[in-house]
């Protein structure tokens, strides 16, 4: 289920989708959603920027996919400091949901706070 209508301007810009997540939102350990790309937009740029680190004992992780708890696109060390991940997919044929987790294990986090930005141009050919 889509959280929001793909997004898509009339002039041509690098669009983008921005969610800030803490590790004790509602859901975020099964991953949820936080935008929408239209069919054929191409992903130009990924970052993540984590303000506070998150802090569970063994692994932390925040992971954005196209599937809740994925990581189709890329998965990152949940640690402080501005990233940008290598990514796996870069075009979708429809539009596609994206989720971000905070995937974590070893004793629970009581701390963390992360920024994940997806930039996108939108498919103009059509």
């Amino acid at each position: 289920m889509s959280l929001n209508n793909a997004r898509q301007f009339h002039t041509q810009q690098v669009h983008y989708i921005r969610k800030t997540v803490n590790f004790n939102d509602a859901g975020i350990g099964s991953g949820v959603v936080f935008g929408t790309l239209p069919a054929g937009a191409m992903i130009v740029s990924q970052n993540v920027r984590v303000t506070t680190a998150f802090n569970a004992g063994t692994s932390n992780a925040l992971q954005v996919g196209t599937a809740a708890a994925g990581t189709q696109l890329f998965s990152d060390a949940a640690t402080a400091g501005a990233r940008s991940p290598t990514i796996a997919n870069l075009s979708f044929a429809t539009d596609q949901d994206l989720y971000v987790t905070f995937a974590q294990s070893g004793t629970a986090a009581t701390a963390g706070v992360g920024t994940v930005v997806i930039g996108f141009v939108v498919d103009n050919d059509k």
